[in-house]
């Protein structure tokens, strides 16, 4: 699974759907939503010809289980699942479906934790948050060998030049201003 974009529009609501679909970026990032809602923005998305990785532990009405992983692949039809649970995103990669491992980066126990399960889950892609732990990409990316995708805390176009110098594949961010 390829991402092409290097931001990707992190969206909460249908507003922010809206100005996602309008934006260039090829691939989505759901960040939080509910079940009933789930076919009705994965169909806007699909039909806009874009890709869409749901954050799998922040929406409402659906588990981290195989179960629902199937479900999530063969009936709603989304691209990929971003968690910060193993066994969800070794789930993914099983139906098919991309896996972005998320994790936060806030000591070195937490440095090796991604590190570790990296190893375990062998994901498409990581994304590390907050954005200000920026100088220790390289050394996730050299140890797990996968492009990282940083997230939070981004707030102006010039903060990117100094993530993407650290080593990030792409920005994900629920700024607007930045999706175009």
């Amino acid at each position: 699974m390829i991402i092409k974009d290097l931001i990707i529009p992190a969206i909460r609501g249908f507003k922010e759907l809206e100005m996602a679909l309008e934006a260039p970026q090829e691939v989505i990032f759901l960040l939080e939503g509910e079940l009933i809602h789930l076919q009705s923005i994965v169909n806007t998305v699909k039909r806009a010809n874009k890709k869409i990785f749901l954050h799998l532990d922040m929406v409402k009405g659906i588990k981290d289980d195989e179960a629902s992983i199937h479900y999530l692949s063969k009936v709603i039809k989304i691209d990929g699942i971003i968690s910060t649970r193993t066994s969800s995103l070794i789930n993914a990669k099983k139906y098919g479906l991309g896996a972005i491992q998320r994790g936060f980066l806030i000591d070195s126990h937490s440095l090796q934790t991604i590190i570790n399960s990296a190893a375990q889950i062998k994901p498409d892609y990581i994304e590390i948050l907050p954005s200000f732990s920026h100088p220790k990409l390289q050394t996730v990316k050299k140890e797990t060998g996968v492009d990282i995708i940083l997230g939070g805390f981004i707030e102006k176009k010039e903060n990117l030049p100094v993530l993407y110098e650290a080593g990030a594949f792409a920005i994900s961010t629920s700024r607007v201003e930045l999706w175009r």
